[in-house]
């Protein structure tokens, strides 16, 4: 969660590394050096898109589905009205807009309202892809809005509502309705399916008045029942993901070159992650606080706990995490797992590394932080879990001399499984058992129990699964 933009000097890399809104300030960093993004190769997007085109605005009252054969343009503030469907084909590239150029003259954003479902289900080799609207060599962070999901799940907020979008920009047929409510009393609850999704150049600031901007992908209130699996959020200008309450699982996310948090929890999110890399780019912008796990039990602007779920606690359940921050000490400030007052957690088999700060822990009931292990330029764990074992803590330079990814600092090839050379402790990790997952919205069956592993990725010799073409690291100079 951004709370302010930071004007500083970058150093320059040789490396590129690599949820509701908050407020920033307008200014912009300028990177040193010359950042010609048309050296990267990894995984480009080698997509032919449609001549035809399709455009969705204002409020869907009825269901619709996106078909593969359009390239579909999101013009304005754009909403799936409760009880509603939108499906997208696999295959399929949705452009948002920018404001400049939308019929309303507002910026371009998806929601999609507590009771309404999105089904986008795209494959490896077809994935659906949101991202700008700006031609190849033109794309910026913050082009337009993002995807907003809302759903009926618990959160420890009375009645909350996602920030940053102004009543000004909720369609006329909306008047008189909770247009940006989340939450509920339903912890399966099913707001539909993103798989094999990227979400790119997202995070433009929604209320210029206050400075409000969107994330990639925001969910505020989603319940288990829906399916979060392969989603890339990519060059966004505030969090990669953001959860709000809700008890929605996720497998398989990556968060690479945003400005802010990677994975944000907030407000009673109860739920399971397996399988995520957040990794940044600190050859370009990026905020004052760049953490890669930000967790708190509440946020502001709102500071008190409300409703039947107030005493509801923050608590991710992690594993097989590998966060990536610089190759050397300086340009960002950010904490790798930042966990505040009043947030619980569970993280096992995680590799944490190139933030100043490893990892900000607090003793909470329930939290727990083990197998992994822990870098920090300046201090690798402070604070204190509940339990907490195996875990091996480093500092000072040259993060990767000591647990040896493949390439994870590489600017061209970035590659963040294991080698072969690598300590014993994280290629032959401690396997997933005996840490039930006891949120109310029931066992998460996707986690797997078999990698024997620390980290998102295992060994060189194993596939990547951010292969295959539904992921790519290079969205400014793909032809679409």
């Amino acid at each position: 969660m951004k709370m302010q933009f930071k004007s500083i000097s970058l150093f320059v890399l040789a490396a590129a590394l690599g949820f509701s809104s908050c407020k920033k300030e307008a200014a912009v960093n300028t990177p040193n050096g010359d950042f010609d993004r048309s050296s990267k190769a990894l995984f480009p997007d080698t997509h032919t898109l449609p001549t035809a085109t399709g455009t969705i605005s204002g409020l869907i009252t009825s269901n619709i589905t996106l078909t593969n054969d359009k390239v579909w343009f999101i013009n304005g503030p754009t909403f799936v009205d409760s009880t509603v469907t939108i499906t997208i084909q696999a295959g399929t590239y949705v452009k948002g807009m920018a404001a400049s150029t939308t019929t309303s003259g507002f910026p371009s954003y998806l929601v999609i309202r507590r009771g309404a479902k999105i089904n986008a289900v795209g494959t490896t080799a077809n994935p659906i892809v949101f991202t700008s609207a700006k031609a190849s060599g033109q794309r910026a962070k913050g082009d337009w809005g993002g995807v907003v999901l809302l759903g009926k799940a618990p959160t420890n907020q009375a009645k909350p509502q996602i920030e940053g979008i102004p009543a000004t920009q909720i369609p006329a047929g909306l008047a008189g309705k909770d247009a940006i409510g989340y939450g509920g009393s339903t912890e399966a609850d099913n707001s539909g399916t993103l798989r094999n999704v990227r979400i790119e150049f997202a995070g433009v600031i929604v209320d210029a008045a206050l400075g409000n901007e969107l994330n990639a992908l925001t969910l505020g209130g989603v319940g288990a029942g829906t399916i979060i699996d392969h989603v890339q959020a990519s060059y966004g200008a505030d969090d990669g993901f953001e959860f709000f309450g809700g008890s929605v699982n996720a497998k398989f996310l990556i968060s690479y070159g945003n400005d802010d948090d990677d994975l944000d929890f907030d407000q009673g999110y109860q739920g399971s992650i397996q399988f995520a890399l957040a990794a940044k780019d600190l050859s370009l912008p990026f905020s004052s606080s760049p953490n890669g796990i930000e967790s708190n039990n509440i946020s502001s602007p709102i500071v008190t706990t409300g409703g039947p779920f107030a005493s509801r606690l923050t608590q991710p359940v992690l594993s097989n995490i590998t966060f990536v921050g610089g190759a050397t000490a300086g340009p960002t400030g950010g904490i790798g797992h930042l966990f505040r007052v009043g947030s619980s957690y569970k993280v096992r088999n995680s590799i944490n590394f190139g933030f100043n700060a490893g990892a900000t822990l607090i003793n909470t009931t329930g939290s727990e932080y083990s197998n992994s292990y822990v870098h920090g330029f300046t201090s690798a764990v402070t604070g204190a879990a509940l339990t907490s074992t195996a875990v091996t803590s480093l500092t000072g330079a040259n993060p990767n001399t000591t647990i040896k990814l493949v390439n994870p600092f590489s600017a061209t090839s970035p590659d963040w499984r294991i080698q072969a050379t690598a300590p014993a402790g994280i290629r032959t990790g401690a396997v997933f058992t005996g840490l039930a997952v006891t949120h109310p919205g029931g066992t998460f069956s996707a986690f797997d129990t078999t990698p024997a592993y620390l980290g998102a990725f295992g060994l060189q010799t194993a596939t990547r699964w951010d292969s295959g073409g539904w992921a790519s690291y290079e969205p400014f100079t793909n032809a679409y």
